[in-house]
C-alpha cells in the first residue's frame, strides 16, 4: 500500500523526469506506453479506481528497466511527503484525475513527446465567502489547497466590483505548490461595499469564484421626535414715529411658524406694534429662531404637530397681556408687552413672549440603508 501512495504522489506533482534509461529499449518503451495507456483508460471510466489501477500498473512494470521507474518514483515520493503533508486533501474523484494526468505526463517522456501543461487545480478554499460584515481582522486573507500551484505565470487574480474588472495577481502568495494564500489585509485586496466576488482564472478560464457577500442593508427608519417646550423672547425694531405709544393702543399682531430648513427645525416669531393715533409710533419686524438640529444620520422630513400659531388684539393697558393659545397649536401661550408706564417703550421694551408647546417631527435614518 505504501508503494502506490508514493507512484499517487509521483504521477501528481512530478515532471516525470525519470524515464531516460528506457530510451534505446523500443520494445520496452512500446510495452511501458501500452501499461499507461491502459490504466488511464480504466481510471477514465472509473475515477474512484486509481489506486487498484495504479497497483496493477505497478505489478506489470516487471521489466529491469521498468524498475528503474519505480525506484525513482519512491526516492522522490519520499522527499515530497518529507516536504509537504497536503497531498492528500482532495477527493478520489480529483485524485484519479491527477493521476491520469499524471501518466499522460510519463507516457509524453516517455515518447519524447510534448509535456502536456499542468493546469492548476484547487482542492479548498477557506473561507468559501467572504463576508463583509465580519471584522477586517477576520476576514483578511483566503487560504487555497490544490495542486500545480508553482510555476505558473498564467495564474491571475482579479477583483470585480460593479462589473468593473481589476487584476490583483500581486497579491497571490504561493506558500508551496500546494498551497497559496490570497492577502486580503491592509497591504493586500483592499474590498469595499462595491465588491461582488474574487475569481482565480488561468489562461482566460476561471479556475475559482469566491463571492463577497456584503451585509444585509435593513430598510431606513422613521421615527417620530418631540421636541422639548421652550420660550422665545422677540422684541421687533423701532421703524415709525417716535419711541411713545401715550396711550394710544398699540394695535398688536403677531404670528409664529416653525419650519424645515438645512435639515434644522426653524421658528419664525413676528410682531407689530402700531400705535392708533397722532404719529402712529410702530414698532415691527421678525426674528427666526433654530430650534432644533437633526443628527448626521437623520433627515427632517416633516413637521407632525401644528406648526404656526397667531395672534392680535389692541394693547388697553400699560401691564403685560396673556392669550393662552392650549395644545393643540404651536404657541401654547403668547405674552406682549405693549404700552409701558415709563414711556419710549417702542423698539425696547414692546415685545413678545412666546411659549411653545412640544413640536413632533418625523425623522428618517440617513446612510447604511435603503431608502
Amino acid at each position: 500500500m505504501k508503494t502506490i501512495l508514493y507512484l499517487v504522489l509521483i504521477v501528481l506533482i512530478s515532471g516525470c523526469s525519470v524515464i531516460k534509461t528506457l530510451d534505446n529499449l523500443p520494445d520496452t518503451v512500446n510495452k511501458t506506453e501500452n501499461l499507461i495507456d491502459d490504466a488511464i483508460a480504466e481510471i477514465s471510466t472509473q475515477s474512484s479506481s486509481w489506486q487498484t489501477t495504479l497497483q496493477k500498473l505497478e505489478n506489470k512494470l516487471v521489466d529491469d528497466a521498468q524498475s528503474t521507474i519505480k525506484t525513482e518514483v519512491q526516492q522522490l515520493a519520499n522527499r515530497t511527503i518529507a516536504a509537504s503533508g497536503i497531498e492528500l486533501r482532495c477527493n478520489s474523484d480529483f485524485l484519479g484525475t491527477r493521476v491520469i494526468q499524471g501518466l499522460q505526463r510519463i507516457k509524453a517522456e516517455l515518447l519524447n513527446q510534448s509535456i502536456p501543461e499542468r493546469k492548476p487545480v484547487f482542492c479548498q478554499v477557506i473561507p468559501s465567502e467572504i463576508r463583509m460584515s465580519l471584522a477586517p481582522d477576520r476576514r483578511d486573507k483566503i487560504d487555497i489547497t490544490g495542486y500545480d500551484f508553482d510555476n505558473q505565470p498564467n495564474l491571475k487574480l482579479f477583483l470585480y466590483s460593479n462589473g468593473q474588472k481589476t487584476a490583483l495577481t500581486q497579491y497571490i502568495n504561493r506558500l508551496t505548490h500546494y498551497q497559496i494564500v490570497l492577502n486580503l489585509g491592509n497591504n493586500g485586496v483592499t474590498l469595499n461595499q462595491n465588491s461582488d466576488r474574487i475569481t482565480l482564472e488561468y489562461n482566460n478560464q476561471e479556475l475559482s469564484s469566491i463571492a463577497v457577500i456584503q451585509p444585509q442593508i435593513p430598510n431606513c427608519e422613521i421615527e417620530d421626535y418631540s421636541i422639548p417646550t421652550s420660550t422665545l423672547t422677540f422684541i421687533p425694531p423701532h421703524i415709525q414715529g417716535d419711541t411713545d405709544f401715550f396711550g394710544h393702543g398699540p394695535r398688536i399682531d403677531s404670528d409664529v411658524n416653525a419650519f424645515i430648513e438645512n435639515n434644522t427645525i426653524k421658528v419664525r416669531v413676528y410682531m407689530k406694534a402700531q400705535e392708533t393715533a397722532w404719529d402712529n409710533t410702530k414698532a415691527e419686524g421678525f426674528n427666526v429662531f433654530t430650534l432644533y438640529t437633526a443628527p448626521s444620520n437623520r433627515k427632517i422630513i416633516s413637521i407632525v404637530s401644528d406648526d404656526s400659531s397667531s395672534q392680535s388684539y389692541t394693547d388697553g393697558n400699560l401691564e403685560a397681556d396673556y392669550f393662552q393659545q392650549g395644545s393643540g397649536e404651536l404657541v401654547k401661550r403668547f405674552v406682549f408687552t405693549g404700552d409701558t408706564a415709563w414711556g419710549g417703550e417702542s423698539g425696547t421694551k414692546t415685545k413678545v413672549d412666546v411659549e411653545l408647546n412640544r413640536l413632533t417631527i418625523r425623522l428618517k435614518q440617513v446612510g447604511n440603508c435603503i431608502d
